[in-house]
């Protein structure tokens, strides 16, 4: 008997390995740089992206000498959720492991708080505050 896929599955992709590292900045509700150890100069930092969920974007001031671009206001609970990641996150130890890496070099993936993944879940602490959503795009329904 033959097994059946549903319609929104792809290829399998091999396991990430486990990363851990130290969170040296939060830039948005969605999106940490962190650092490894230091190996005979500065540590390397990586930027990752909270794969599977979307909060607002934080305001931006329009560009000097452009008269055409202007300032772009917080969406709602923007700056909510960085303050939330912030405290809960800069200076301390994190694994993470990288689901998505896309051809620009933008690495997705999912931070947990701690040596291992029985740490708290990031995305799932911000989704519990009310601070962002799942993300909807690209899922099909089923038919």
């Amino acid at each position: 008997m033959a097994s059946v896929s549903g319609p929104a599955q792809t290829a399998p992709v091999p396991a990430s390995p486990l990363q851990r590292g130290i969170v040296k900045m939060v830039l948005s509700g969605c999106a940490i740089i962190v650092r490894g150890q230091p190996r005979g100069g500065p540590p390397p930092e990586r930027q990752i992206n909270l794969s599977n969920i979307r909060a607002g974007a934080i305001a931006r001031r329009a560009a000097q000498g452009q008269p055409d671009t202007k300032d772009i206001p917080d969406e709602p609970w923007a700056f909510q959720a960085r303050e939330f990641l912030r405290k809960k996150l800069i200076g301390k130890e994190v694994c993470f492991t990288v689901e998505i890496k896309t051809a620009i070099g933008r690495e997705y993936g999912m931070v947990y708080l701690g040596r291992d993944t029985t740490g708290e879940n990031i995305a799932e602490s911000l989704v519990n505050e009310g601070l962002s959503t799942v993300r909807r795009e690209g899922i099909r329904g089923n038919k």
